[in-house]
């Protein structure tokens, strides 16, 4: 599942369907934010509205480091 958040930042359930799903909007791969949180940014609201569009859920930004610090534990294995 694809999530995203009212400031735009994009996180999924695993890195692949993250990446997958990135693609889709067109970003591109060096855009990934993989400091501490791995996302993605959604800079605009017309790319907030087409992830949208393609099936992801708006959370809210808690839930959104929940799941950004399950992709940090999948990246370390």
């Amino acid at each position: 599942m694809i999530y995203i958040d009212k400031v735009g930042h994009m996180v999924a359930d695993t890195l692949e369907e993250l990446h997958v799903f990135a693609s889709r909007l067109g970003l591109k791969r060096e855009w990934y934010q993989d400091k501490k949180l791995p996302h993605y940014d959604l800079t605009t609201v017309k790319m907030k509205h087409k992830a949208k569009q393609l099936g992801a859920i708006e959370i809210n930004s808690r839930k959104i480091v929940i799941v950004s610090r399950r992709l940090s534990n999948e990246k370390i294995y």
